[in-house]
């Protein structure tokens, strides 16, 4: 059941997404959604195998839906999933400033891999001047964000009590 939920929240945050990168204008202020909500997959260890096929799906779905070449968020998502999955599980800190911050250099490490594998994919040629700036505005929307996808996650796949550490907040 927690696979279903998980497939259909995401699904709605692709949308979600899609509606406000149409309302934003810009695709580079536009906070991914989705990116997000895989980190919360992460954050609370929905398990390493049942995690990457919901994150690899779920990147598939966006790869649809975005118009990029297929295979650019179906290989960087799930990918992103384990290594935040990995650093969460070991960090003895949680709460709203680390996921900000945690949320915010996953989102410039995605984006600097999907900009370089659609280079590859694509073979068109972007600004390179202009790369970091519009990679750190779309990670910092995505990391101001975090905080209220964390918390519509929690609300809709409740963490299992045997799972929650004791953990500094901040």
């Amino acid at each position: 059941m927690k696979d279903v939920i998980a497939l259909t929240a995401g699904f709605v945050f692709i949308v979600m997404q899609a509606v406000l990168g149409d309302v934003i204008g810009r695709e580079y202020l536009t906070p991914s959604l989705l990116l997000a909500f895989v980190l919360f997959l992460g954050a609370i260890d929905f398990g390493s195998a049942r995690g990457t096929a919901i994150s690899f799906v779920l990147g598939y779905l966006l790869d649809l839906s975005s118009g990029s070449p297929s295979g650019v968020h179906s290989f960087v998502i799930p990918a992103t999933y384990l290594v935040f999955r990995a650093v969460y599980s070991r960090m003895m800190f949680s709460g709203v400033i680390f996921q900000i911050l945690l949320t915010f250099l996953a989102s410039v490490v995605t984006g600097m891999l999907i900009i370089g594998l659609r280079t590859l994919f694509e073979r068109s040629i972007f600004l390179w001047n202009v790369i970091p700036g519009m990679v750190l505005v779309h990670s910092l929307s995505t990391a101001l964000v975090a905080p209220v996808v964390f918390k519509i996650g929690k609300i809709l796949i409740p963490e299992s009590p045997k799972k929650k550490e004791e953990k500094v907040v901040l």
